[in-house]
C-alpha cells in the first residue's frame, strides 16, 4: 500500500505523463518510467497474494459467513464511501491543476492550446484545431485514456477536424488504451457514442455523425491503401446492446481503488469455491506442488496466458489496470491466479516460508535479468515474441513475490511498534493519497531543482501529512475501526487467559496483518 504513494508520485516526472495524469513536471526522465514499471511489475500480484492467504487464514478460523461479513464491512464498506467523498475531492483536485495548466511555464498561448484541442476536436472548433497547429501542438497527445485528437475526430465524425490532422501527417496506427486506432472507433454503435457525448454534454445529431465517419474512413482508405468502414444507420440492435455492455468494462469508475472492488470478486468466489470443494470433496493440492520448485511449473504458466491476453500487454509492462464497474475478464483473471495461490499456500502449513529461501538471489535475478529482459521485449509483432514477453512479465512478478515473502519474513518477523504501525495506517494513507499527492505534484513541478529531490519531497511530505492525519483523526477513531476493526490496548494493560499469557500475546502471530485484504484486529474479538 504505502509503494503506491511511490508509484503514483513518480508519474508526473514520466515524459508525456501531462496527457493523462494532469500533472507534466518540468524535470522528466525516462528513468521514472523504468522505476514504474518496476514497482508495478510486483507489487499488486503480491498483493493480492497476501490477501488469498489470509481469506483462507480467517475462512480457517471463523467460517464462510464470518469472512463474508468481514469482508464486507472492511472492504465493501470502505470503498462504498470512498466513492463518495475521496473520489469526487479527487476530481475536483485533478480538474484544478488542468485549468491551471495554461497560467505556467513556457508558451502560455500553446499550454492553452494543449489543453483546449480535445474540446476544439469534439465540437468540431476548426478555428481553435488550427490556433493549436499553427502553434506547433503535439497532434500526437494524448488523454487520459491514451486517444489522440484523430481517436475523438472518429469518435465523434468530425470530418473537417479529422482532415486537419491527417494533413499534419496524424497517425493512424495510434493505439489507446484499450489497443483501438483511431479508424476503429468509426464502428462504435450509436447508442454508446451517444452516452459518451451526453458524459461531457456534447450535443450530437446521429445522421451528421454517421455521414462524418463516412468521410473519415474513405479518407483513411485513401491514405493506407486498406478497406476502412464505418458504423451505418442500418446497425443492428444487437451489436448495440453489445457495444454498450462492453462499455461497462471500460468506463473509469473506481480509479485507484480497483483493487478493492476486485477483493470483493475474489471473496466471493473463493467462497463459492470452498462450497463446492467441501460438497464435492475434492482432494487438496499436493504441498510439494505449492512450496517447491514444481509450483513455477502451473503458476508461470497460468498467469502467461491472461497477462497475453491483456489489452495492452503488447506495448506496456506488467498488467493492465482495470477500472471499471466490470473487472476486465484477463485482469480479473491474471491476479485471481495469485489470489487462490495464496489461499492454497495457506493450507500448506509452510512455517519454515520455503518458497522465500534463497530470497536475496531470487529478488537479484528478478531484478536485474527477469525485468532488463522484459524491458527489452516491449511490444513484439510476432505471436511468439507476445508469449515470450508476458512469460518474461509473470516470471518477474513470482519471483520478486517470494523474495519480498522471504525478505520480510527474515528481517521483520518479529513485532515492531513503527512497523505495526505503518501497518495499522497504510489503508487509510492509500485511500486518500491521491489529491494531497498530485497537489504537491502541481506546486513543485517548475522548480527548478534536480526531479529526484522534488520526488523524495512529494513522497515525503505526502507520507508525513496522512500518518499525521492517521494519528489525529483516525487511529483511535470511529474511522480507524471502520477500516481496520478494533485496536487492541498495550499488551501491559490486556487481560490474562488460564495460562497466564497476555490475550496479545497468545494472538500475536495473528495481528500481523492488519490492512485491506489481510487479516484484521477485529477478526480476533472472538476470543478475546
Amino acid at each position: 500500500m504505502l509503494l503506491g504513494i511511490v508509484l503514483h508520485g513518480a508519474i508526473s516526472f514520466v515524459p508525456g505523463a501531462g496527457s493523462f495524469w494532469g500533472v507534466q513536471d518540468a524535470q522528466s526522465s525516462p528513468l521514472y518510467g523504468i522505476l514504474l514499471s518496476s514497482i508495478h511489475g510486483w507489487r499488486m500480484p503480491l498483493f493480492f497474494l497476501v490477501s488469498g492467504f489470509f481469506t483462507a487464514m480467517l475462512w480457517r478460523k471463523r467460517g464462510i459467513h464470518a469472512l463474508l461479513l468481514q469482508r464486507f464491512k472492511r472492504i465493501f464498506l470502505p470503498l462504498l464511501l470512498s466513492m463518495l467523498t475521496i473520489m469526487p475531492m479527487m476530481f475536483v483536485v485533478s480538474g484544478y491543476i488542468r485549468s491551471q495548466g495554461a497560467k505556467t511555464r513556457g508558451n502560455a498561448a500553446a499550454q492553452s492550446a494543449e489543453i483546449d484541442v480535445w474540446a476544439a476536436v469534439a465540437t468540431g472548433n476548426l478555428a481553435a484545431l488550427k490556433n493549436y497547429l499553427d502553434q506547433g501542438g503535439d497532434v500526437l497527445v494524448r488523454d487520459p485514456y491514451g486517444s489522440t485528437p484523430l481517436h475523438v475526430a472518429c469518435l465523434f465524425g468530425r470530418a473537417e477536424a479529422a482532415a486537419l490532422l491527417l494533413a499534419v501527417d496524424a497517425s493512424v496506427e495510434a493505439l489507446n488504451n484499450d489497443g483501438k486506432r483511431p479508424e476503429d472507433l468509426l464502428q462504435l454503435d450509436w447508442g454508446t457514442t451517444s452516452f459518451i457525448a451526453q458524459m461531457v454534454q456534447l450535443p450530437l445529431a446521429r445522421e451528421a455523425v454517421l455521414a462524418g465517419r463516412k468521410d473519415i474512413a474513405q479518407a483513411i482508405a485513401q491514405r493506407t491503401g486498406r478497406s476502412v468502414t464505418a458504423a451505418s444507420n442500418l446497425e443492428d440492435e444487437a451489436a448495440a446492446r453489445s457495444s454498450t455492455f462492453a462499455l461497462l468494462f471500460q468506463m473509469p469508475v473506481f480509479s485507484h481503488l480497483w483493487f478493492l472492488w476486485f477483493l470483493c470478486w475474489y471473496v466471493c468466489g473463493f467462497a463459492l469455491i470452498v462450497i463446492a470443494v467441501q460438497a464435492l470433496q475434492a482432494p487438496a493440492v499436493p504441498v510439494n506442488w505449492l512450496t517447491s520448485g514444481l509450483r513455477y511449473l502451473w503458476l508461470i504458466p497460468l498467469a502467461a496466458v491472461a497477462q497475453y491476453c491483456m489489452a495492452t500487454t503488447q506495448y506496456a509492462y506488467g498488467p493492465d489496470t482495470s477500472t471499471g464497474l466490470l473487472p476486465r475478464p484477463a485482469v480479473l483473471a491474471y491476479y485471481a491466479v495469485f489470489f487462490g495461490y495464496g489461499a492454497m499456500y495457506f493450507g500448506a502449513g509452510d512455517d519454515e516460508v520455503q518458497v522465500g529461501r534463497g530470497f536475496w538471489w531470487k529478488l537479484a535475478f528478478a531484478l536485474l535479468i527477469l525485468f532488463p529482459v522484459g524491458l527489452s521485449l516491449q511490444g513484439p509483432d510476432s505471436v511468439g515474441g507476445r508469449i515470450l514477453f508476458a512469460t518474461m512479465q509473470v516470471s518477474y512478478a513470482w519471483m520478486m513475490s517470494f523474495g519480498m515473502i522471504g525478505l520480510f519474513s527474515r528481517y521483520f518477523g518479529v513485532q515492531r511498534f513503527w512497523v505495526r504501525y505503518l501497518s495499522d495506517s497504510s489503508y487509510w494513507l492509500y485511500l486518500v493519497h491521491l489529491p494531497l499527492l498530485m497537489i504537491f505534484q502541481f506546486l513543485v513541478r517548475d522548480w527548478q531543482m534536480p526531479s529526484f529531490l522534488k520526488f523524495v519531497l512529494i513522497c515525503t511530505a505526502t507520507t508525513a501529512l496522512l500518518l499525521l492525519s492517521y494519528q489525529l483523526f483516525v487511529r483511535n477513531s470511529w474511522i480507524g475501526a471502520f477500516l481496520n476493526g478494533r485496536r487492541y490496548p498495550d499488551r501491559r494493560n490486556a487481560p490474562l487467559d488460564q495460562t497466564g499469557r497476555s490475550v496479545n500475546d497468545r494472538e500475536e502471530d495473528h495481528l500481523v496483518a492488519s490492512h485491506v485484504g489481510l487479516l484484521p484486529p477485529d477478526s480476533m474479538e472472538s476470543h478475546s
